[in-house]
């Protein structure tokens, strides 16, 4: 979800290069996406109390302890993402889509003389990116040319002041450019973020295993906004045969275009945990995810362009363009991630789950922001604790070789005094189909939905405000082979 909360709510493309890290990145980088594999996106990701294939190096590696037999696993996935934006009472939707490697694994049972021993390394994807808006309609509160003005104190050279370098400001400042503009930007993200896991479950007592996977991250994450600001009214038309400076060009605005472009490197690693006990019909996991470290290496360009009716300057026109461009490094430190799940055979052809997650937002933090106290209790103060709730059925058609499945999850805003709508739902379905004795493939598809909102400049709050409505899709599919 992409809110800027509290005091936080300027654009983290707006803001100078002295410090561009904000909620949304913390929680960008730190939730786990729609999970991995194939089978467990089927069962609505209730997988803590299955996890018996290669996915467990992801949901529960304890589970890995389940398998005896070697195992190769590979799939891809394919996300939709469609937002209905609405801004001053105008609707817009914009959709994206990308298609991505979902996990690539093997599985090594080792021969015991009791008890199970088994190591696994492979690739799961575990975020997507994708994401897209637009919006188009007139703002009579505000313009976003005063919120992009820089201070003197943060900026001495003037370099990061766009307003100022495009003569929409005058020299001491002042514009008369405030409201009364039409708006419109479209705005898309992509990339996504992948863990190498390498992976071992052993059991510790009859019937309990122990396992743990040891995670590298590795990502890249690129944003671009192209935003319009336009006198569409001609409210701005000061006396054309009338010769004014430059520095009052402003009273003649036309338009103004102002692009962003983002690019990041990511780079983390982390440990995830998991205990699981076994029965004949029953299966009960806990899985601790250990606070991950990401790297975020950013490069970032602001451009602008100013355009001005027609009318004739003393000195120059000065209509033009303007960009600068700026790298930027910091660290995300993620909170804690407990979960507890559990299988149950109800007869022999039916299989139920469910998953519940903790996570304390609360703890998130940056690493290495260069005011540490002051950026994590800012940063800290938008989040809350949140639950995800996840349920499964898997169905064995007797006398087949299919099994289908079904699930729903929830999963709570990380944002403090969100309304529910902006819980993200989701429903899934899937299908395996066992052909032969040792292939197996499986196909699932995911429909979710929440609600969220987006400032696209700081101040006045909620005079650039977009309501968004989201819809999102999810289709897997994964080959394994056993032998």
């Amino acid at each position: 979800m992409e809110k800027f909360k509290i005091l936080i709510l300027i654009t983290i493309i707006i803001s100078i290069p002295l410090f561009a890290q904000f909620s949304e990145d913390a929680v960008r980088y730190s939730a786990r996406g729609s999970g991995v594999g194939t089978r467990a996106l089927g069962m609505g990701n209730a997988y803590i109390g299955v996890s018996d294939d290669y996915s467990a190096t992801f949901w529960n590696p304890a589970g890995l302890a389940q398998m005896r037999r070697l195992e190769v696993m590979g799939g891809i996935s394919n996300v939709g993402f469609a937002n209905d934006a609405t801004f001053y009472s105008a609707k817009k939707n914009a959709t994206t889509s990308a298609t991505s490697l979902d996990n690539l694994g093997f599985v090594f049972p080792f021969p015991t003389l009791q008890g199970s021993l088994v190591f696994a390394f492979g690739y799961n994807r575990i975020s997507d990116f994708a994401n897209a808006s637009k919006f188009d309609g007139f703002n009579n509160q505000s313009s976003i040319i005063p919120s992009l003005q820089t201070s003197a104190t943060d900026d001495p050279s003037g370099e990061f002041d766009i307003p100022f370098n495009l003569f929409l400001t005058n020299t001491n400042g002042y514009t008369s450019i405030q409201q009364n503009v039409n708006q419109s930007a479209t705005k898309k993200e992509s990339g996504n973020l992948g863990q190498w896991s390498f992976s071992g479950a052993i059991d510790i007592e009859e019937n309990i295993s122990f396992g743990v996977s040891l995670n590298i991250y590795s990502g890249k994450y690129d944003y671009t906004r192209n935003f319009l600001e336009s006198d569409n009214s001609n409210l701005y038309n000061y006396n054309a045969s009338q010769a004014i400076s430059s520095d009052s060009a402003y009273l003649r605005f036309n338009k103004f275009y102002y692009d962003n472009y983002l690019s990041a490197e990511l780079s983390g690693s982390n440990i995830t945990m998991g205990l699981m006990y076994r029965s004949d019909f029953f299966r009960f996991g806990l899985v601790g995810k250990a606070p991950s470290s990401i790297k975020v290496s950013e490069t970032y360009t602001n451009e602008g362009q100013s355009v001005f009716d027609a009318g004739t300057w003393s000195d120059k026109n000065p209509a033009g363009k303007y960009s600068y461009t700026a790298n930027n490094e910091y660290t995300v430190h993620s909170p804690w991630t407990f979960g507890a799940g559990g299988s149950v055979y109800v007869t022999t052809h039916l299989l139920l789950a469910a998953d519940v997650e903790y996570t304390d937002w609360t703890q998130i933090e940056w690493v290495d922001n260069f005011d540490l106290e002051k950026g994590n209790t800012t940063l800290q103060s938008a989040f809350r604790a949140t639950t995800n709730i996840r349920l499964g059925a898997e169905f064995d058609i007797p006398s087949t070789d299919v099994k289908v499945r079904g699930g729903y999850s929830l999963t709570p805003s990380p944002y403090k005094n969100d309304p529910s709508s902006f819980d993200q739902t989701m429903f899934t379905g899937g299908v395996g189909i066992l052909l032969q004795r040792n292939v197996s493939l499986d196909g699932a598809v995911a429909f979710g939905s929440f609600k969220s909102f987006r400032n696209q400049y700081s101040y006045p709050i909620n005079t650039s405000r977009t309501d968004e409505s989201i819809a999102t899709s999810l289709v897997n599919f994964t080959v394994s082979y056993r032998f």
